[in-house]
Formats: structure tokens, C-alpha cells, sequence
């Protein structure tokens, strides 16, 4: 009789484990299909959704790439795009100056750009008539806002193994369909001015097609896309139009170092690995910080300037000597980070660009808000530095923070400041936002004509 009851129990709870497992598959399956069902119905094509895709994928058991955004303090947020476009083939969603929601899509779709530049071939010379043809087919446009080494970016996107196919830097970077199975990886090389296609392993079918799925149309435009007589004529090809204007934040503006917080320049100088406690005042008002055959200068209107006498005399080695690209700038991010990126507030660092000069190897970044360029002083960039040997030699740091109001700065539709530009009458010019800061204690964005 127990061994009856014993059997009976055992039969009642394969019979309760069975329902449940029931269950689950039927609610598994109701929401995939309220899923598809949202994407086909166009529900889902008002705005950036792409947890339609994700899930979508995720449902059908297959594996999503690491996300692309990297974490806070890492060298690739140096390289994040300031705006993005996704075209689906027949309409596009774009998104400029608002850096929160432009993070939020390339957590989405940014792992279609880091497998494009692992299994990118050689690059072939395309014609601008194909990088915009290219434009208006399925895929998705990348705009880094600087001009990035293409093995360093690589890099950063979790690389495990340089691509030699990787060469030049590139800003405007495009991976979008063809006409075979895999996409292709387009880009402008800022090095020659050229334009790139290259073949990738990125199959359309299984990877682009779920990423681009849940993104519909804003009526975001190319420039180029535009009639000769629609007044945007003065206008460079790929600036994105819109049909309302940007509505930019303001912001609040100041010198962290002003105040002459003893704990600040202890922290700044102690991030630079200046720990002596030996300085004197400078004219000016800062002070001097002198080690060996080294000098550091903090200076109360927020400059901080180093000087070492010679390669051999500095403390900040680059490599041993033959350091690429990814080296470089990763050795002049991780004290810009440490020091400006730790007090500027709303600000995000960015890399400007890299290049060989007469004195060196020349590395500079610059400041940007909700997405938009911060023109600084005269020269623009808050970060430039000096590499020689395989050391950083010299560096200038301009320590501004930035705090937003609450307000917003009213600007003129892209028409009226297409028009404006026209009247100056010098050849297609970039129109960007951009925020002028001289010093002041208020910042707002403006139109600005781009080279």
C-alpha cells in the first residue's frame, strides 16, 4: 500500500512539473508572437525599440554580441559616435545632439561595426557616387565626431587581434547590405580623403536583419538626397537634416581650478604622478612643480602644462619605443581621463585626432555636450600631447566643467542656416552644432560652418 501511495505521489508531481513546463512554453510563445507581431503591425517603428530585435533574437536561442558601448574610464569612449542613422532599406531613423539616446542604440547596434572591423578584407577604392548609394541602402552609419586611427578603434571594440587590413583614420564609417549575402564595411579615410569598401564576414541575413529590426522612419536626410532648389546647396553632402530644429541643453561653464581647492591640485597632481610636495608660485597665479629635468605647471585659470627636458628625462613611458596607434592614445587617454575627464562635469572627452609633426606625434582631445563639439579658446581641443621616443614629453590640459541650466538655446532651422552659409559664398561647409566656450561662465550652442 506505502508503495502504491509512494508511485501515486511521484505520477502527481511529473504531472504538476509537466503543466508548469506547459505553461512557461505557452507564455514563451505568447510573447514572441506579440513580438512579431508589434514589428509588423509598424508599432515598433516610431522610434528607436530595438529590444524588439533583442528579444526576438533571444528567443530564438541565438547569441548576441558583448555590447559595444564601453564602460566609463576605458579608452573607446574616447571614440563613441555622436550620431547615428539606421536605414532599413526603404526609410531612415537618425539621431544627433542627444548623446543619451544615441549611447542607447549603439549599445544595439554598435556590435554590427566591432564584426565588420574583425572581418574586414582588403580595402578597395570606392567612388563618393558609391559611399552614397551605399548610404541609402539597409544598414547603419557610424559618425565618431573625430578623426580615429581604424586599428585603435578596432581595438577598443574588443579586438582580440590586429587587423592589417586596418589602415588610415576614419570619422564617417558605414556597415550596410549588398548585393550578396554578407555586408560590407564602408568608410571616408580622413588620412588620403578616399573612400573604402571592404568585405566582411557580417552575414546580412542572420545578424543585420534582427539588429535593424523595431526601427522605423524620422525623416532624417542626407544633404546630398536633397533637390538642387531645396536651399541646402551650400551645405556638405552628409549632414543630416531633420525636420524640426535641435533644441540644444546650455550649460554652465567654469575653471575647477579657480577656487585653488588644495585637495583638487593635490588629486590633479597626484594622477599625473607628481608626489612631491615642493612647488613655488609662478606669475600669473599657479604654481610650479619642478622633478629632475621636469616641469609641471598648474595655473589658476585651469592650464596645466608639462615639460620634460629631453625623452629620456620623462616619467610617462609609451611602450617600448615602437608603440602603434592604440598605444599612443591610449597612454595620453589614460592621464586626459584621469584628470580633466574627472572634473568636467556634463562633458565627455573626445579624440580629435592624431598626427605626425615636425615634433613629434601629436595627440589632442577635445570636449563635447549632449553630442556637439566644445569649441575651446581658439585652438578647440582641451588635451594636447607630445610623443617622442616612445615617451610623452609635453602636454597642455584645460581644465574646464560644465553643469547644464535647464534651459535650452533656441537656433535656426538647417534651411535658414543653409542659406546664411551660402551668402559667405566659400564651397560646401559642414553645418554643425557647437559650443564656443572663451572663458566665460555660460555656454550655449550655435551654427557653426565645419572645414
Amino acid at each position: 500500500m506505502d508503495m502504491l501511495k509512494r508511485v501515486r505521489r511521484r505520477r502527481r508531481r511529473v504531472l504538476e512539473s509537466c503543466k508548469t513546463l506547459l505553461i512557461v512554453l505557452l507564455a514563451v510563445s505568447a510573447v514572441y508572437l506579440a513580438a512579431r507581431a508589434l514589428v509588423y503591425s509598424g508599432l515598433a517603428d516610431t522610434g528607436p525599440s530595438g529590444w524588439v530585435g533583442t528579444l526576438l533574437s533571444l528567443l530564438r536561442g541565438e547569441a548576441q554580441p558583448p555590447a559595444a558601448t564601453p564602460e566609463n574610464g576605458q579608452p573607446g569612449m574616447a571614440a563613441q559616435p555622436v550620431r547615428i542613422a539606421i536605414h532599413s532599406g526603404t526609410e531612415r531613423f537618425a539621431v544627433q545632439y542627444d548623446q543619451g539616446q544615441v549611447d542607447g542604440i549603439y549599445t544595439s547596434v554598435g556590435g554590427l561595426l566591432g564584426e565588420a572591423l574583425a572581418s574586414a578584407k582588403t580595402p578597395r577604392p570606392i567612388t563618393e557616387e558609391e559611399w552614397r548609394l551605399a548610404l541609402q541602402r539597409s544598414g547603419v552609419y557610424f559618425d565618431l565626431l573625430g578623426q580615429v586611427p581604424l586599428d585603435a578603434l578596432y581595438a577598443w571594440m574588443g579586438g582580440d587581434a590586429a587587423n592589417p587590413e586596418l589602415t588610415g583614420t576614419a570619422r564617417r564609417l558605414l556597415v550596410a547590405s549588398t548585393a550578396g549575402a554578407n555586408a560590407a564595411l564602408y568608410y571616408h579615410n580622413e588620412t588620403d580623403g578616399l573612400y573604402y569598401a571592404c568585405e566582411t564576414s557580417v552575414d546580412y541575413a542572420q545578424r543585420m536583419e534582427d539588429v535593424l529590426t523595431g526601427y522605423g522612419g524620422n525623416s532624417a536626410t542626407f544633404a546630398f538626397e536633397f533637390s538642387a532648389d531645396a536651399g541646402y546647396g551650400a551645405l556638405d553632402p552628409y549632414v543630416l537634416i531633420f525636420s524640426s530644429a535641435p533644441n540644444p541643453r546650455s550649460y554652465r561653464s567654469a575653471s575647477p581650478l579657480s577656487a585653488g581647492d588644495e585637495s583638487t591640485l593635490t588629486a590633479i597632481r597626484s594622477a599625473l604622478s607628481f608626489r612631491s610636495n615642493s612647488s613655488y608660485p609662478i606669475q600669473g597665479g599657479g604654481i610650479m612643480v619642478r622633478e629632475d629635468r621636469e616641469t609641471l605647471q598648474i595655473m589658476e585659470n585651469g592650464d596645466v602644462i608639462y615639460h620634460a627636458s629631453e625623452p629620456a628625462a620623462s616619467r610617462y613611458a609609451v611602450g617600448d619605443g615602437s608603440a602603434g596607434n592604440t598605444d599612443v592614445i591610449e597612454a595620453a587617454w589614460r592621464l586626459a581621463d584621469a584628470t580633466l575627464g574627472s572634473l568636467c562635469g556634463s562633458a565627455r572627452l573626445y579624440l580629435m585626432g592624431m598626427e605626425e609633426t615636425q615634433a613629434g606625434v601629436e595627440v589632442r582631445f577635445g570636449y563635447s555636450l549632449d553630442g556637439a563639439a566644445v569649441q575651446l579658446y581658439e585652438k578647440g581641443w582641451c588635451a594636447r600631447f607630445l610623443i617622442r621616443s616612445g615617451k610623452i614629453t609635453d602636454y597642455t590640459l584645460h581644465f574646464r566643467s560644465y553643469e547644464e541650466t535647464g534651459e535650452h538655446t533656441l537656433v535656426l532651422r538647417e534651411r535658414q542656416a543653409a542659406a546664411a552659409l551660402a551668402a559667405l559664398g566659400s564651397g560646401r561647409r559642414e553645418l554643425v552644432l557647437c559650443y564656443a566656450d572663451g572663458g566665460g561662465d555660460t555656454v550655449e550652442a550655435g551654427w557653426i560652418a565645419g572645414a
